[in-house]
């Protein structure tokens, strides 16, 4: 099932983006869930050396073509499936899961995201800053997640605008 834990924080009702899918793209229900879209307008889940970010994707409820309830994996078919995407919107903020402790001392700070298109699970990398991604806003704590939980908003010096 989606996850009820992480996701978009504020501003409820954020709009969202329906897109079709790039082929065989692993969406862990717990995790980041970064997209870009690739040279096709696909949805592609956002990896680890990502510069740039599309938004947030909506992971839907079951297992698509996967074979585990970890995760929602997409058709081989580039396009096949379509899912939602909460579009970088400045002022959004989203609670995921960091790979690290979250301290006070984060807060500000630029930080990248751990993924591979495996169904392995993804997180915030509080520790790394290279690509820049996210910003992190709060400690997940403060919003109902533990201490190894983020809050961030996507950096907009990272937004990948959509050209389609």
């Amino acid at each position: 099932m989606a996850s009820l834990k992480y996701g978009l924080l504020k501003p409820l009702g954020c709009p969202t983006v329906e897109v079709g899918v790039a082929a065989s793209q692993f969406f862990y229900h717990n995790g980041v869930n970064a997209v870009y879209l690739d040279d096709s307008g696909h949805a592609t889940l956002a990896l680890t050396a990502t510069g740039t970010i599309f938004g947030i994707a909506i992971v839907p409820n079951g297992m698509g073509a996967g074979t585990s309830a970890d995760y929602w994996k997409s058709s081989a078919t580039a396009g096949a499936d379509k899912i939602h995407v909460i579009t970088t919107l400045e002022n959004a903020t989203f609670l995921l899961p960091a790979d690290d402790t979250v301290t006070v001392a984060m807060i500000g700070e630029d930080c990248d995201m751990i993924a591979v298109n495996d169904g392995s699970a993804t997180t915030v990398d509080v520790g790394t800053s290279s690509t820049n991604v996210f910003l992190i806003q709060d400690l997940g704590i403060n919003f109902g997640g533990s201490t190894t939980d983020v809050v961030v908003k996507i950096n907009p010096a990272k937004v990948q605008i959509a050209t389609s």
